[in-house]
């Protein structure tokens, strides 16, 4: 028991400090190790899952993955929203940003759905920093703002100053300096009266990119240097690549270019070890940047054109918009006017897709509507005695307003209660008849199933037995035959195998219509044996099970065995793919199927054009089990089939 309280004690001190010591590491690893409580394990996973995401990647993903199987064990949703929310951080940190997009909307769905307001609020957070990146700043600020709403209405300063922090780099990139300055100087504000150390870094690095842009490059290394003491005393890699990276930049503009190769150098030995690969782009284009100035052209162009092509695989479009520029300079120096114009060309057009006017007036929007909220709030607190007094008057007019309701009521009393009448027996009504359709869909559904058992008996105890028969007697006729010449032997000998060929795809005709291990086995076992059947050499297949240890109600079992051999086959049939990720999972809110390739894919938009027999044979058997199916697509990127099946 004492041994189980002072780790509890200890996990509440590393919690407060933040602080990434490898030895505090290496001891919650071995608490992790060595715990027996499910619970406790649960809570040491996402401390290292947390602590790791600034420091490795994959040991961060790896307690991330573990955190999320013990709260789905232990049938946490709470918990499970802390672990969405916590690997979505560790992909947002090496800027894996569909990754983690994925996961912090996972997270947002499930913390609301519980009610979970606080929580929520860090989701909506995190969102608006992925949106930050991708160059949806409309987006970006939009989701800040309403989180900051939230923090303001729990009093929760800490939390506060973290968005104020985002909310600054949006207005930066929106060179709204003045209000970008405001909100870096309240976020160390909090930060010191909270005497929270880890917040001050956002604030220093905020207040340095202001200065960089305001050209006084001093303040801006001096802000620089005092975010970098506080990163490293707390030995944030990631944050620190970015501190490093920005202050090259500071040395760039000041003409110190080797100082500035220097630090984005050590920058970019971060970045790699983090695999960070928007942020080595970002240290590739500034040491191109500066081989320029240095006019070591091949080496500029090597490093700026390393960064286009991950800027264009993360579709980053304002590190994109940089680079074509820098680019145009270096062909501009070269005397190479032509591929000059093309790059800067590139650059403009990269600008006018992220600052459009219908995005720069939302901002706009945005900072008013904030700014406005503010103002009211303060209003508010000044006239609190004078809203006493109405509130008083109003007490009186209820009153009499209570004794005109009171008629009111009576006489809507009569016309609502008429109403009530005639909405039960709409109800009622449109309850049967969702009923007969039940019944419908299920009677169709049963027909079809006894159809394919009766065909699959016929094809194994009729024709298989049939061409088993013709085979025996073809083989005994072979000792009597007497063959004119070699050429006729080898003939009769091919049209044996064309008989014996034709038994077995008799045979695997009738188990796929009627599969015997559906029966026997159950679902994950039947999908397997179906798999296991296609040619691995023109389609692998990777399948993943959850949760189905006990067999689940046989139409459930028979309708997504069903659907997913349609799928398979829409797959085989259609798509081009090599590679198809199965995923079955069975939790207490029902069953999941998630089916992705890699293939083609195909426009959603037009899904109805591409809506055949097999899709509506899909759609129709999910619904019957009053479940959903979703098609995610798009030309070039596979498709995701997500199945839901409510239990």
């Amino acid at each position: 028991m004492k041994f189980t309280l002072s780790i509890f004690i200890f996990l509440i001190v590393f919690n407060t400090v933040k602080a990434q010591d490898q030895k505090i590491l290496d001891s919650l690893e071995n608490v992790y190790r060595t715990a027996k409580d499910d619970k406790l394990k649960l809570k040491v996973s996402g401390d290292l899952c947390w602590s790791y995401g600034s420091v490795n990647f994959d040991k961060a993903l790896f307690y991330g993955k573990a955190e999320l199987q013990l709260a789905e064990k232990l049938k946490d949703s709470a918990s499970v929203a802390l672990a969405y929310s916590d690997i979505g951080n560790t992909y947002t940190r090496v800027n894996n940003l569909k990754e983690a997009l994925n996961y912090h909307l996972k997270s947002l769905a499930l913390r609301e759905k519980l009610g979970l307001k606080a929580k929520a609020a860090g989701s909506i957070s995190n969102i608006s920093i992925i949106y930050k990146q991708l160059g949806n700043y409309k987006e970006a600020l939009n989701y800040m703002h309403r989180s900051l709403k939230i923090y303001e209405e729990t009093g929760d300063e800490v939390k506060q100053a973290l968005v104020l922090g985002n909310i600054g780099n949006v207005y930066m990139n929106y060179e709204k300096y003045d209000a970008a300055k405001e909100s870096y100087d309240r976020v160390i504000s909090l930060a010191k009266k909270n005497k929270v150390n880890s917040l001050l870094p956002s604030g220093y690095s905020g207040l340095m990119k202001y200065y960089f842009q305001l050209k006084n490059y001093d303040q801006a290394l001096k802000n620089g240097a005092a975010a970098a003491k506080y990163l490293n005393d707390l030995n944030m890699k990631s944050d620190l690549a970015a501190i490093y990276n920005t202050m090259g930049q500071v040395y760039y503009e000041k003409g110190n270019y080797k100082e500035a190769i220097k630090y984005n150098n050590n920058s970019l030995k971060f970045r790699e070890f983090m695999k960070d690969k928007l942020g080595i782009a970002s240290c590739y284009k500034n040491l191109g940047a500066c081989y320029a100035k240095l006019k070591d052209y091949p080496k500029a162009e090597q490093y700026i054109n390393q960064s286009i092509a991950i800027f264009q695989e993360l579709n980053s479009k304002d590190y994109l918009r940089e680079a074509y520029a820098i680019l145009g300079n270096v062909f501009e120096e070269k005397q190479d006017y032509i591929s000059s114009l093309k790059f800067f060309k590139e650059s403009a057009i990269m600008k006018d897709s992220i600052y459009n006017k219908q995005t720069i007036d939302k901002i706009n929007e945005l900072q008013i509507t904030y700014q406005t909220e503010k103002k009211t709030q303060q209003i508010a607190l000044l006239n609190k005695e004078n809203k006493i007094q109405k509130l008083l008057l109003l007490k009186r007019n209820i009153l009499l307003g209570s004794a005109i309701g009171a008629l009111v009521i009576t006489l809507l009393f009569g016309f609502l209660l008429f109403k009530s009448v005639k909405l039960r027996q709409a109800s009622r009504l449109q309850a049967e008849v969702i009923l007969q359709q039940d019944l419908a869909t299920k009677a169709v559904l049963n027909a079809e199933e006894n159809e394919r058992r009766r065909i699959s008996g016929e094809l194994h105890d009729g024709l298989g037995q049939m061409f088993s028969a013709v085979k025996m007697n073809l083989s005994a006729l072979t000792e009597d035959l007497t063959f004119k010449n070699e050429s006729s032997k080898e003939m009769f000998g091919k049209t044996l195998n064309l008989v014996d060929e034709s038994c077995k795809e008799v045979r695997s005709i009738s188990h796929q219509m009627a599969p015997n291990v559906l029966l026997k086995s159950g679902l994950a076992t039947a999908v397997r044996d179906f798999i296991n059947k296609i040619d691995a050499r023109k389609l692998k297949i990777n399948l993943e099970t959850f949760g189905l240890q006990q067999r689940l109600d046989q139409n459930v079992e028979t309708v997504l065995y069903r659907v997913i051999q349609e799928t398979v086959n829409n797959v085989i049939k259609h798509s081009g793919a090599n590679s198809l990720d199965i995923q079955l999972t069975k939790d207490d809110e029902g069953i999941n199927a998630m089916i992705e390739d890699n293939g083609k894919g195909f426009d959603t938009a037009s899904l109805e054009k591409f809506e055949g027999i097999g899709l509506k044979n899909i759609r129709s058997r999910v619904e019957y089990l009053k479940g959903v199916v979703d098609f995610s697509s798009t030309l070039g990127s596979g498709t995701l089939v997500a199945i839901h099946i409510p239990l």
